[in-house]
């Protein structure tokens, strides 16, 4: 893939990795709580994989599907298999492609706005988005696909193409932030004052009032590292072919260790584990450390 292959040679890639990878399983750098404003419980987690282990994600049943609600890790795996199957299933019909996305924004809560923009652009939804799944497949991030003004790339779409698209992971709030976090030790770690340009992996706010009580930080950026906003369409594309190949190489890696991701069972796998557990660190990244 394009994207790999370039990226992979860009300064600090694969040190990043490669010093993840053996920090993998540190007890003292990921260590990491907050409170959920949901429901006002404390959640902490002592490791990256504690933090998979801690995933909660409640999600709504779906009788066409035939899954029930559930929260877990597990429950959640089984969740997005049926609608993967039901998005492949569903090719280039119109009417099926947008019954199986609505169905995807539902699972991951962002139905506002996808929805309509779905709706509004049934006529030839199941071909565009297969266009967009081609030239992500091809892992070219300046496909004239995904540099197109036309492109819907959000924290919505991102789900539905990591279900279209094996090794591309779901690049949401949540997970930059959480990712970003990572890169901030890395950061420190090698005593570097600026963020490296191929690790800037752009942040995006929480949803959540202007006037929110105690608003969720999901901007990683602390002292002179600093991260820029996240920018929907081929910003956010490019960044999802990133983040996707970072998450893969470390899964490759943590298959030959000695680490308890692989233990995870199916319908997980060590990727996905991974992305789970910085789906739960980057809920809030809580006060800035300097």
């Amino acid at each position: 893939m394009k994207t790999q292959q370039a990226y992979a040679t860009l300064p600090h890639v694969t040190d990043f990795i490669t010093w993840l990878a053996a920090e993998l399983d540190s007890k003292t750098l990921f260590k990491h709580e907050y409170v959920d404003r949901r429901n006002a419980a404390k959640w902490s987690c002592e490791s990256l994989y504690d933090a998979y282990k801690s995933y909660r994600w409640n999600f709504p049943g779906n009788d066409r599907l035939g899954y029930k609600s559930g929260i877990s890790s597990a429950a959640n795996a089984g969740a997005l298999k049926a609608l993967r199957e039901d998005i492949i299933a569903a090719g280039s019909d119109d009417a099926l492609v947008l019954q199986a996305t609505i169905d995807v924004m539902a699972w991951g809560g962002v139905t506002a706005r996808n929805v309509d923009w779905l709706k509004a652009n049934k006529h030839g939804l199941g071909r565009t988005i297969q266009a967009v799944q081609s030239a992500l497949m091809t892992g070219d991030e300046h496909s004239p696909v995904l540099q197109s003004k036309a492109l819907r790339f959000n924290s919505g779409m991102t789900k539905v193409y990591s279900l279209l698209c094996p090794g591309i992971c779901i690049y949401d709030s949540r997970v930059a932030a959480g990712l970003g976090a990572l890169v901030v030790e890395y950061c420190k770690a090698i005593k570097v004052a600026k963020v490296p340009d191929a690790l800037c992996f752009p942040w995006a706010a929480a949803k959540e009032g202007t006037n929110a009580v105690a608003p969720k930080r999901r901007n990683p950026s602390t002292g002179t590292l600093h991260f820029k906003r996240l920018r929907s369409g081929s910003h956010h594309a490019r960044w999802n072919l990133r983040a996707s190949y970072v998450l893969n190489q470390l899964a490759e890696r943590a298959r030959v260790l000695d680490t308890p991701f692989r233990l995870v069972e199916q319908p997980v796998d060590i990727r996905l584990a991974i992305e789970n557990s910085l789906f739960m660190r980057g809920y809030d990244l809580g006060a800035e450390s300097l």
